[in-house]
């Protein structure tokens, strides 16, 4: 996961965390919103993964 990324999911999930005490519950819609948007990007981090793993495997063809 590349760094700016990575900043990125930790100052969502701080938002998200900051709101839901703020109101006080999970279930505010600022606070869904946010975590719609973290799930986005963990997604995105996750797939980023997965296509740096697969690229640095060697294929039996290669070997």
């Amino acid at each position: 996961m590349n760094n700016s990324l990575y900043v990125s999911l930790e100052e969502l999930r701080g938002r998200m965390v900051d709101t839901a005490l703020l109101r006080n519950t999970l279930q505010d819609r600022d606070v869904l919103y946010l975590s719609q948007q973290l799930d986005t990007l963990i997604v995105q981090a996750l797939t980023e993964q997965h296509r740096s793993r697969c690229h640095s495997k060697p294929t039996s063809e290669e070997d």
